[in-house]
C-alpha cells in the first residue's frame, strides 16, 4: 500500500484517534477494529485502482467515495457513520502518513 510504512503502526495510530474521540464508543468489542481493517482496505483498493500506489496523484475526493460507498456496503447496521468514518480516516492517515514522512505534497 505505502512503500516503507508500518501498516501496523498506522492501524494502531488511526484507531487511536478514533478511540480518543470517543464518538464511537457504542460500538461491540472488536467492531471498530474490524471498521479500521476495512477503511485501510478500501483505501488500498482506491490506491490500486488509480494507480496511485505506482506513482499517481492520491485524489481525496475520489478516495472518499470508494471509502465511502464499500464501509456502506460492509456495515449496514452503521449505514449512518459511514460518511463521518470515511472522512476522519482520510484525516488520521494523511496524519500518521505525513509524521513519517511518507507523504508528498504537491
Amino acid at each position: 500500500m505505502y512503500a516503507d510504512v508500518d501498516m501496523g503502526e498506522m492501524k494502531k495510530y488511526v484507531a487511536d484517534k478514533f478511540a480518543a474521540e470517543g464518538d464511537f464508543s457504542f460500538l461491540k468489542p472488536g467492531e471498530l477494529d474490524a471498521m479500521v481493517d476495512a477503511l485501510i482496505a478500501l483505501d488500498d483498493e482506491y490506491m490500486k485502482k488509480s494507480g496511485a500506489d505506482e506513482g499517481e496523484v492520491y485524489d481525496d475526493d475520489a478516495a472518499y467515495e470508494v471509502i465511502f460507498a464499500g464501509m456502506q456496503k460492509r456495515f449496514p447496521d452503521y449505514k449512518m457513520y459511514a460518511m463521518r468514518l470515511a472522512e476522519d480516516y482520510l484525516d488520521f492517515a494523511e496524519e500518521y502518513l505525513g509524521s513519517v514522512g511518507a507523504i508528498e505534497w504537491e
